[in-house]
C-alpha cells in the first residue's frame, strides 16, 4: 500500500488554509467593487431625476411661450399697436395679477383683449412654474415682431447660483428684466406676426 509521507501531508494542510484566506479576500474585493457600482447607480439615478425635472420645466415654459405667441397672433391689431409689451423687472415672488374686464363685455377692443391676455398669461406662468415670470418686448427694428421670455427658478439647475452651467438657460435672459441672484432660467421665443 501506498503511504503518504508526513511532510507532504503537513504542506497540503498549509495550502488549504491559505486558500481559505484567499477566498475571503476575493469576496471582500468583490463586495467593494459591488458597493462602488451601487453608489454610481444611485448618483446616476439622482442625476436622471434632476435632469428630468429640468426638462419638464423647459417643456412647460415652451408651451406657455407658444400660447403667448398664439394669443398675439389672434389679436394682430392689439399686437401691432404694441399692447403686449411687458417689460417689468423679474420678481420671483410676484403675486397674482388682477385680470381686467372689458368696458363693453360684448365687444372688447384690441387693446383690452391684449390687456386681458397679458394678465391671464402672467397668472398662468406664475402658477405653472416656480418663481414664474414673463417678459415681452417689441423688436424696434421689426415692428411686427416680439421677443417673449418665460422665466422661472429651477431649484435643481446650477444656473441659479453664480456658476454657469452648460445645461442652464440663465444666460438667455433679457437685459431689461433686471435679473439678479438667484438667476432664473429663461426660455426665449421670437414671435413674428
Amino acid at each position: 500500500m501506498f503511504m503518504m509521507r508526513p511532510s507532504f501531508a503537513a504542506g497540503h494542510g498549509r495550502r488549504r488554509s491559505a486558500a481559505r484566506g484567499a477566498s475571503l479576500i476575493e469576496v471582500l474585493v468583490a463586495l467593494l467593487i459591488l458597493s462602488f457600482g451601487m453608489l454610481a447607480m444611485a448618483g446616476l439615478h439622482a442625476a436622471a431625476f434632476r435632469y428630468g425635472k429640468m426638462s419638464q420645466f423647459r417643456g412647460v415654459a415652451t408651451q406657455l411661450a407658444t400660447e403667448m405667441a398664439d394669443r398675439m397672433r389672434a389679436n394682430v391689431d392689439g399686437a401691432m399697436a404694441g399692447n403686449y409689451v411687458h417689460e417689468e423687472a423679474y420678481d420671483s415672488g410676484a403675486s397674482a395679477v388682477t385680470v381686467p374686464a372689458c368696458a363693453n363685455p360684448a365687444e372688447c377692443t384690441p387693446a383690452e383683449i391684449a390687456e386681458v391676455d397679458l394678465a391671464q398669461m402672467l397668472n398662468t406662468v406664475r402658477l405653472a412654474l416656480p418663481g414664474g415670470g414673463l417678459y415681452v418686448e417689441r423688436d424696434a427694428a421689426q415692428p411686427n415682431a416680439y421677443n417673449v421670455w418665460v422665466l422661472w427658478l429651477d431649484p435643481e439647475a446650477h444656473g441659479n447660483d453664480e456658476q454657469d452651467d452648460s445645461a442652464s438657460l440663465s444666460g438667455l435672459c433679457p437685459e431689461g428684466a433686471g435679473v439678479s441672484s438667484p438667476r432664473p432660467q429663461c426660455m426665449p421665443v421670437r414671435v413674428v406676426l
